[in-house]
Parts: structure tokens; C-alpha cells; sequence
């Protein structure tokens, strides 16, 4: 019963489809057919000797043919515009929501790697946040992706730091992605009070270990960091920080290619704006 209905519901809808094809069909022939008789009518009219003054007078109503003539022509032509707008929006509808099932699409990867590589040291897990690089007010800034991160110890404070700027701020971020290298960094009890008015509330004090990945595109600056951070330091033996450091390399080259997919959906989208 349920196939019967949809079939039942489809037939409108291709029957609509049929009509208004066959009306701009229709439209295509009637505009060259209704001028082309009315200027074959004023050929005729002029060629039996008339003047071209007079040939509206002995027309009469067939002069009707121009304005009818010209009315469908605007018609036809205002039509082929719509449809050309309707096909655009629709391509470009398409476009946004395929941009956005990426979008989740790649939230869902991302996520799940980063769940995988902060559960991955022996001798506990570690908190994960993404930082890309973006622009702001002319200056190059990391950006905090608030949207999807691995965190597995309450570090309150830590939480309202969303932008850090690379130039200025005393970070381990900001000097892994100045440097584009790896870089590890047990920090003291003072760590705090080395960082400037704007963030200092915005580190929170019960960090004792940071370790940041840039995330690499070829031939460009990084496309952002990847830092690992936490309370309890799980990460001190060289051999167990190789592991992990190769581990997320990895990961941070999928995410740099899954962002790309992403930037060139949206320029797709743009140009079609």
C-alpha cells in the first residue's frame, strides 16, 4: 500500500512538469511566428505600392501582432532568466548542504581521533584542543575550534583562552607555530605570571605540562596547532612522548586535508553567491 501511494503521489508532480515544459515550447515558437507574420504582412502591404506611412491604416487590427509579438518576446526572455536564476540557487543550495554534511561529516572524524590519540598514552589521557590559524584586525591569530576537542580533567579556567596571537602572547602554541616545530614544555608553578594582562586569566594555573604539533600544509605557514595539555604529566618519558607525538602527526595531517575539502566546498559555494 505504501508503494501504491507514492506512485499515486508522483504522477502530479511529472504531469505539472510535462505542462510547463510544453508551455515554454509553446512560447519558444509562438514569439518568431507572430512577428515573423506581422513582418511578412508589411512586406506584402509595401510591396503592392503602398507607402510605409500607410501601412498601419490598412492593417487595421493584425497591427495587434506587434505589441503581442513584442509582449511575448519580454516574456520569453524574462523566463529564460528566472530559470537560469532558479537553476543557480538551486545549484548553490546544493552546494550548502553538501558543505554542510561535510561539515559534520568532518566534525565526526575529527573528533574521534582526537578521542583515539588522547587515550592513547599507558599512563593516562590527556586533554586535546585544536587551535587554527586565521586572521584578525590584520594579525595573524590561532583560533580555539570550540566545537570539537578531547578534554578529560576539569581545568576550568582554561576554557575562555579562544584566541591567542603569535606575536605577543608567551605561549607554547604561539612559539610551536612561529617555530613550525614540535615543541614540549613542563611548566612551573610560576607559569602564570609570565603571561600578559589579556590572558592570564585564560590559562588555567593547574597546567603543568603543554605539548604542541603545528599542523602542516606544504609550502605555507601552519594551518594551525594541535596542543596537548594536562594536570597529571603523562607524557615525561621520552620514548612514551615519541609514540604520542607520531601518533598525533598523523592525526593532524587528516585534519589539515579534511579542512581543505572543506575550503574548497566553500569557495564552490562563494562563487555561486
Amino acid at each position: 500500500m505504501m508503494a501504491t501511494s507514492r506512485a499515486a503521489g508522483a504522477s502530479p508532480r511529472g504531469h505539472g512538469g510535462r505542462i510547463s515544459v510544453t508551455l515554454r515550447i509553446l512560447l519558444k515558437i509562438s514569439v518568431p511566428t507572430t512577428l515573423g507574420f506581422f513582418a511578412n504582412l508589411v512586406a506584402n502591404t509595401v510591396s503592392d505600392g503602398q507607402r510605409l506611412a500607410s501601412v498601419p491604416g490598412r492593417l487595421g487590427w493584425w497591427n495587434l501582432l506587434l505589441p503581442i509579438g513584442v509582449a511575448l518576446l519580454i516574456f520569453d526572455l524574462m523566463n529564460d532568466m528566472l530559470t537560469r536564476r532558479a537553476a543557480a540557487t538551486a545549484e548553490r543550495n546544493a552546494h550548502l548542504e553538501s558543505l554542510q554534511r561535510l561539515r559534520e561529516n568532518n566534525r565526526q572524524i575529527i573528533s574521534s581521533l582526537l578521542q583515539m590519540v588522547g587515550r592513547s598514552p599507558r599512563r593516562g589521557n590527556v586533554n586535546i584542543h585544536l587551535f587554527y590559524a586565521g586572521s584578525l584586525d590584520g594579525r595573524t591569530v590561532l583560533r580555539k575550534d570550540r566545537l570539537v576537542y578531547y578534554e578529560c580533567e576539569d581545568l576550568p579556567q582554561n576554557f575562555s583562552l579562544d584566541v591567542a596571537y603569535p606575536d605577543t602572547d608567551e605561549l607554547v602554541i604561539c612559539d610551536s607555530y612561529r617555530s613550525d616545530e614540535i615543541l614540549y614544555e613542563e611548566l612551573p608553578v610560576t607559569h602564570p605570571e609570565r603571561y600578559n594582562a589579556r590572558i592570564r586569566n585564560k590559562v588555567d594555573p593547574q597546567i603543568t605540562w603543554v605539548l604542541a604539533l603545528p599542523m602542516h600544509r606544504e609550502d605555507a605557514a601552519p594551518a594551525g596547532v594541535l596542543c596537548a595539555f594536562g594536570n597529571k604529566r603523562v607524557l615525561t618519558d621520552a620514548t612514551t612522548r615519541r609514540t604520542f607525538q607520531s601518533l598525533a602527526v598523523g592525526v593532524t595531517d587528516v585534519i589539515v586535508r579534511l579542512k581543505a575539502l572543506e575550503l574548497e566546498e566553500e569557495t564552490r559555494v562563494t562563487e555561486r553567491a
